[in-house]
């Protein structure tokens, strides 16, 4: 069907694509297209403008019609699919997606993700992958007269992810094979997780994998761990080259010196560090090689530069490779590029008073080119003409090959002596200005010279590389044009004070790299005096110290943010245990009121008071578990298309009794239409009472709060105002930081833990929105505003479903197991008080032993008991009892997704996180009433 095909049909609904159109249909099911119902037409039209793969099943015997993007899935199976019976269409996988196929006939909607199928539409089996939603298709009566699906085929997807799991199992196997050592450290401790043989036998440990880093090397030098410490927080890489590092090698466990080159590699997941990779070298003989070999170079080095003979050593190819400052004295420059076959271009005249004097030595003739023939050359004489021009000069030359062990010709070293009387002052002179080119050009840092006041008349060539400038451009002050224009004034004020003054220089300041980026140097120079002390030249350099004072300008952001996260922390934990202590104050009090009156009233106030505190600290320890779950990625939002109007009044529900005691006047604004909108009932709820409690919370008595909602541009937006204290600037932009609290005043009766509007934010921006805040500062009242995109309405509202409350019953047999004797003695006050026979036990197994011989009605299981886990306590007694186990209920202090899923896959119908919530209690009771109820009456009944 193309494009315009299905345009057609849709702006027309007369008309079909030519696809339907000519297909056969007599052997359809469904018939031809003119016949459909319109509700058919309707869903058909809509799947046809899709760009994603979908299908229709329509009627008894659910014929098969789909898209486009479809048959490319159906392969081989297009066109004849078409029209055709779902379950022929595709038998093969039918025993697969039939109870899925069945579930959405009966009104209830799927969705599953890389579900594996055999498929077969070329013509043989293969494996593929879906991810697919079946949804029912409602017709003019409201029936349910088909389904349809969305698909994805995610068969690449997976087969990726299976390649990635390969690929790591092909790592690991490289670890262990590598040549280099290799380990992986996680968390603050820095415990070992993988440690290749390398590794152990450069630390000369085995069995280190599971200790931290301090464990298992406590000889090792703390600066190194605290660089681990800097990795992790920082997250960027630390890579050392050539470090000494004492480690315990041998049987005697002496400490010997490595040396070895590392890198510390942080390994980011999720937007933080928790793991780091060490891989390196050891270098320790290679570095006793190269410094023996560095000792030799520089010796042969210092033999060479200190002769008074020009030297020059060349290759067996005659390319000369090194030359002293004495040859350069001679020839004026460095013939370093030259070959055999430029030997005859070399200027010389046999001067040896012999036949041949004055005749001109051609290139085989020269000395050095003989000796890299094999011989010995002993007191030739000529005159040669330097390269640069000047006057000619006589040289005695001496010859050598250079051989190795097995004789084989490595080159030739010849020296030259100058014996010219007349020009020796000339040819010392430029030796003196070449050796210091040479020097200065093979200096990694950029080096410059000028005269007493500061006229520079020499740059290396470093400098002329870094700033990509010709050679003589910067000459006098010309180099200031690379000079970073806000640092000019500091560094010429600099510069002229040590010519005044004839103390060093030294400033840091940026020059424009040839790439055009500004680079930090660090500019130093020194002036050079003759014997009397008088000033002749400056001396100075450039260092490139970019990278390192970027590093110093992050690690002093890192410093300083580390320090306001740990002031941060502080007033949180005292902001904790202040939050704490308040409802343990009354609930202390209330406890000793217990104990000391038998007064009815007084009694249930002391309750009141109780059950109030717990629910308050309860709140406390749910803020601070949301926070947990969603910094973690591990909140699910409950998506329904809703009115924000609906959330709105469920919030003020919720905050109302804040604002009432704090004697505030409330606003709302709302618009007369609904805001429609796709979120999470309970977290938009959620986010809509916590901006209101903040607002109150952070305004005085008697303030005004204001409540405002409408939607533009997109999105649905609700703004909550307040006239309270305000918003410092300097705090508004860490508002939405977890634990960032304004300064608390005496009036605030309501705390927090200053996690509300990090959880606001978290929240909304799983929404998919956004939340500012406003403040012109202290006394100045503050807005926050959220937005969220806004959707279209939907189609139908499903009908609400009335909870009915559930009421306690007849007496029934409950055990309590749980090691806190006041927790379980004071839930079997609370059962009895309704009512019921209660057994108490304090161990698993005593309560194991009374379950068997007398089975009870309901049991409540404490998960963490000491002799084996309430998990494994249900088990045993749905091993033992089956069908007679009754109702059993985990009791646990942890309620997070997988606590929940472990208690279903031990045998235990409800999970109860502490402190028990009595309406939850009552649907256990009543729950296991009914089952009750139920047992007996087929017991009763006649065989």
């Amino acid at each position: 069907m193309s494009t315009d095909a299905n345009l057609r049909f849709l702006d027309a609904p007369g008309e079909v694509p030519a696809l339907m159109r000519d297909h056969d249909w007599s052997q359809s099911p469904l018939g031809p297209p003119e016949t459909w119902p319109q509700s058919l037409r309707s869903v058909v039209s809509l799947m046809l403008r899709s760009k994603f793969p979908m299908f229709v099943a329509w009627g008894p015997s659910l014929g098969f019609l789909y898209n486009d993007p479809y048959a490319e899935i159906l392969g081989s199976k297009h066109p004849s699919g078409l029209g055709r019976p779902f379950r022929d269409v595709w038998l093969e996988i039918w025993d697969d997606i039939d109870p899925l196929v069945d579930r959405a006939l009966h009104g209830v909607a799927s969705y599953i993700e890389d579900l594996p199928l055999t498929v077969r539409r070329s013509g043989f089996d293969e494996s593929a992958w879906f991810t697919f939603s079946y949804s029912p298709v409602i017709d003019e009566r409201g029936d349910i007269a088909g389904m349809y699906c969305t698909v994805i085929e995610t068969t690449a997807k997976v087969a990726a992810a299976q390649g990635r799991i390969a690929q790591m199992q092909r790592l690991t196997a490289m670890f262990e094979q590598a040549p280099g050592f290799v380990a992986v450290v996680r968390g603050p401790e820095h415990v070992y997780e993988i440690a290749n043989p390398a590794y152990l036998e450069l630390v000369g440990r085995q069995g280190i994998v599971g200790m931290s880093v301090r464990e298992a090397l406590p000889e090792l030098d703390q600066a190194l761990i605290a660089q681990l410490d800097r990795v992790r927080e920082t997250g960027e890489p630390y890579i050392g080259r050539r470090l000494p590092v004492a480690l315990p090698r041998g049987s005697n466990g002496e400490l010997e010196e490595r040396i070895v080159d590392f890198v510390f590699q942080p390994i980011v997941d999720d937007g933080r560090v928790d793991t780091i990779f060490v891989q390196g070298t050891d270098m320790t003989e290679q570095a006793a090689a190269e410094r023996a070999a560095q000792t030799e170079r520089r010796r042969l080095d210092a033999v060479i530069d200190s002769l008074p003979s020009g030297v020059a050593i060349a290759e067996p190819g005659g390319v000369i490779t090194r030359v002293n400052a004495a040859n350069r004295e001679i020839w004026g420059m460095d013939p370093t590029s030259a070959g055999l076959e430029r030997y005859a271009d070399f200027q010389g005249w046999w001067a040896d008073d012999s036949a041949r004097h004055g005749q001109q030595l051609g290139g085989d003739d020269w000395a050095l080119a003989r000796a890299i023939r094999g011989d010995t050359v002993r007191g030739d004489i000529v005159e040669i003409q330097p390269f640069d021009g000047s006057a000619r000069r006589t040289l005695l030359l001496q010859a050598t090959p250079v051989r190795l062990d097995n004789g084989e010709l490595a080159g030739a070293v010849v020296a030259q002596t100058d014996i010219s009387e007349r020009v020796r002052a000339e040819v010392e002179l430029r030796a003196s200005e070449a050796r210091f080119r040479t020097i200065a050009n093979a200096m990694p840092q950029m080096l410059w010279s000028t005269r007493p006041d500061g006229h520079a008349d020499y740059y290396n060539r470093q400098w002329y590389e870094f700033t990509g400038m010709p050679e003589g451009a910067h000459e006098g002050t010309g180099w200031t044009v690379v000079l970073h224009p806000d640092d000019q004034d500091e560094t010429w004020s600099r510069w002229r004070h040590s010519l005044a003054s004839g103390e060093d220089y030294e400033t840091q300041y940026r020059l424009r790299h040839h790439s055009g980026q500004y680079r930090w140097v660090l500019g130093r120079a020194v002036p050079v005096r003759d014997d009397r002390g008088d000033i002749v030249r400056w001396l100075g350099t450039c260092t490139d110290i970019h990278e390192q004072r970027l590093a110093r300008e992050a690690l002093e952001r890192s410093e300083r943010a580390l320090r306001e996260t740990d002031r941060r922390k502080d007033e949180f934990l005292a902001m904790l245990a202040h939050e704490l202590r308040n409802p343990l104050a009354p609930i202390s009090t209330a406890s000793q009121l217990l104990m000391m009156s038998s007064d009815p009233s007084r009694v249930r106030a002391a309750g009141e008071v109780i059950g109030r505190q717990v629910r308050h600290m309860t709140e406390l320890v749910d803020d601070l578990l949301d926070v947990s779950r969603v910094t973690r990625g591990l909140v699910q939002l409950d998506l329904e298309t809703l009115d924000l109007k609906t959330v709105v009044a469920s919030a003020i529900e919720q905050a109302r009794s804040l604002i009432d005691m704090r004697r505030h006047a409330l606003r709302t604004r709302l618009p007369s239409g609904p805001l429609w909108m796709r979120g999470d009932r309970t977290r938009l709820t959620q986010i809509v009472s916590n901006l209101l409690n903040n607002a109150a919370k952070y305004t005085p008595e008697g303030g005004e709060l204001a409540l405002d909602a409408g939607h533009a541009d997109g999105a649905v937006h609700l703004s909550v105002w307040d006239n309270g204290q305000g918003i410092d600037a300097a705090l508004l932009p860490q508002i939405f930081d977890l634990f960032t609290q304004a300064e608390r005043s005496p009036d605030r009766a309501q705390g927090g833990l200053g996690i509300g509007l990090a959880l606001v934010r978290s929240l909304v921006a799983l929404h998919g929105g956004t939340v500012t805040a406003q403040s012109a500062g202290r006394g100045c009242g503050a807005t926050f505003t959220l937005a969220i995109p806004e959707v279209a309405p939907p189609d139908a509202h499903p009908a609400g479903v009335d909870s009915q409350p559930i009421k306690a019953g007849s007496a029934l047999k409950v055990l309590v197991v749980d090691d806190n004797v006041d927790a379980a003695d004071t839930l079997r006050s609370l059962l009895e008080a309704y009512g019921h026979s209660v057994r108490v036990f304090h161990r698993a197994k005593d309560a194991l032993e009374s379950m068997l011989s007398e089975p009870a009605d309901v049991a409540f299981l404490d998960i963490g008991l000491p002799d084996m886990t309430g998990l494994q306590l249900a088990r045993k007694v749905r091993e033992s009892l089956g069908d007679r186990s009754g109702v059993l209920a985990a009791l646990s202090g942890y309620g997070q997704p997988q606590d929940y899923a472990d208690s279903r896959e031990a045998g235990l119908a409800f999970h109860l996180v502490k402190p028990i919530d009595v309406p939850k209690l009552l649907e256990v009771l009543e729950v296991g009433r009914v089952a009750a109820n139920a047992a007996a009456a087929v017991a009763l009944a006649p065989s």
